[in-house]
C-alpha cells in the first residue's frame, strides 16, 4: 500500500506539555528505523511464509498509529489531560455529544475505559452528562465550556503536527492518501453492517 509508505515517510512524534496558554514546552522523540537487514534463524527454526512487513497493511498501519499517537500528557489550567481524555474531547468538539457507548465505539476501545475516562473528565468539569431531549433514557456526554477552552488550548499544536507530518507529501499524494482511508473504512464499514445483520 504506497499511502501508508508515503505518511510514515520521515515521521517524528511531537511530545507536548502544554503548561498553560502563555507557555509550551514540546519535546521531539525519534523512533528508531527498523532493521536493514533479518539476523539469522538458528538453525533448527525455519519460517515458510514471512510477511513482507513493508506491504503488510496492518503492520504500516500500526507502526504509523505508533508515530501520530500524542504521547504523555498536556497540563491545562492545573488539569492532567492524556492522549485518551484528548481523544474524547476531539471527538466530541468535532462531532457533538454521545454515549459512552458510541465514544468506545469511536475509539476502539472497551466500554469500562472509556467510562473511567468520562468520569475523570466530569471530575475535573471538562464534560457533562445530560438526558437525551429525544431520549429520557439516554444519557448523552458533551464538553462544559471549560472542555471547549481546554480542546482550543490544544487543538492548534495537534493540527501544526498534522500539517508538518503532510508536508512530506505532495498535494495529489495528501488526495490519494484519504481517499485511499475513505475507502478502508468504507470497506469496515460494511463488514461491520453485514455481521451486525446476523447477530
Amino acid at each position: 500500500m504506497f499511502f501508508i509508505a508515503f505518511a510514515i515517510k520521515n515521521i517524528t512524534m511531537h511530545m507536548i506539555e502544554v503548561c498553560s496558554e502563555e507557555e509550551k514546552v514540546v519535546k521531539l522523540v525519534q523512533f528508531p528505523d527498523p532493521p536493514l537487514r533479518m539476523r539469522r534463524f538458528p538453525k533448527d527454526v525455519k519460517v515458510r511464509n514471512a510477511l513482507e512487513l513493508r506491504t503488510y497493511l496492518p503492520y504500516r498501519a500500526f507502526t504509523l498509529t505508533l508515530n501520530l499517537a500524542y504521547r504523555g500528557k498536556m497540563i491545562i489550567d492545573g488539569v492532567a489531560i492524556r492522549i485518551r481524555d484528548w481523544r474524547i474531547l476531539s471527538l466530541l468538539a468535532s462531532t457533538g455529544p454521545h454515549t459512552n457507548r458510541e465514544i468506545a465505539d469511536a475509539m476502539g476501545l472497551d466500554s469500562a475505559t472509556i467510562s473511567r475516562a468520562v468520569q475523570y473528565l466530569k471530575k475535573h468539569q471538562l464534560i457533562e452528562a445530560r438526558r437525551s431531549k429525544r431520549d429520557r433514557r439516554m444519557m448523552l456526554v458533551m464538553l462544559t465550556q471549560k472542555g471547549a477552552d481546554a480542546h482550543d488550548a490544544i487543538a492548534p499544536e495537534r493540527k501544526k503536527f498534522s500539517d508538518e507530518v503532510e508536508s512530506c507529501l505532495t498535494e495529489e499524494e495528501r488526495g490519494a492518501l484519504y481517499n485511499a482511508f475513505d475507502k478502508i473504512d468504507a470497506f469496515f464499514s460494511a463488514r461491520r453492517i453485514e455481521h451486525d445483520e446476523w447477530e
